[in-house]
């Protein structure tokens, strides 16, 4: 708003005048998803409403808003990991908060992959929101695809070959994967072109943000 308002807004200074208020929204969506997120595991619920209690935020679930479980790591709970993804692929010098976001999934993977091959379950901690995990979440391609997502964050937490195993083997079975229908078909779709490098490379052509690359990440993306 701020570079175009000139052209696009009411005036002149109105992207100006909004610029504090955007940077409020996205220091509190994060707090948000970090009070909703299991810090053993990475997850989050599909589902929670989010309370301030004087300096802390308070998560619960018990609701619904699509027939999905709120306590449960599936479908909405996937798609919010990539939506962090894009925030750190776009604005990576600005995304720290997104990159521990990711950084927390990413330890969680590292457990699940073993010689080319996922575990058919993610952990659950009990003392956490999510509750369950939707069964096959690693063959579904509409809830793999965008948790692997978050293997394209360099992780201070893994070493870097083995981070790059985790992101190959992810590649790998994406790869293994046809459009075949709408939901999942997308999801594969766009988790090709996170994985592969694509979105962070059109984020720099087009200067997004501070985008812009000018050394090599320590993660090699699949092509």
């Amino acid at each position: 708003m701020a570079s175009h308002d000139d052209r696009y807004g009411s005036s002149s200074s109105e992207g100006d005048r909004f610029e504090s208020k955007w940077e409020t929204l996205i220091e509190t969506s994060y707090k948000m998803l970090g009070a909703t997120q299991c810090p053993s595991t990475g997850l989050v619920p599909n589902w929670a409403q989010v309370f301030e209690e004087g300096q802390r935020l308070r998560a619960q679930t018990g609701f619904s808003g699509s027939g999905t479980p709120g306590a449960e790591f599936g479908a909405e709970a996937s798609r919010t990991i990539w939506r962090v993804v894009v925030d750190f692929l776009l604005y990576p010098s600005e995304a720290g908060p997104a990159a521990e976001f990711l950084h927390a999934v990413a330890r969680h993977l590292e457990k699940k992959e073993t010689a080319g091959r996922w575990a058919s379950s993610l952990d659950v901690d009990r003392a956490c929101l999510v509750e369950t995990i939707h069964p096959g979440w690693q063959v579904n391609m509409f809830m793999a695809a965008p948790t692997f997502a978050s293997l394209v964050c360099p992780s201070a937490d893994l070493q870097g070959r083995r981070q790059q195993e985790l992101l190959d083997s992810a590649g790998r079975l994406v790869a293994r994967n046809r459009i075949r229908d709408y939901y999942s078909g997308s999801w594969v779709a766009i988790s090709t072109m996170t994985l592969n490098g694509d979105l962070a490379q059109a984020a720099a052509n087009a200067k997004i943000g501070q985008a812009a690359r000018s050394r090599p990440s320590p993660v090699k993306l699949i092509s």
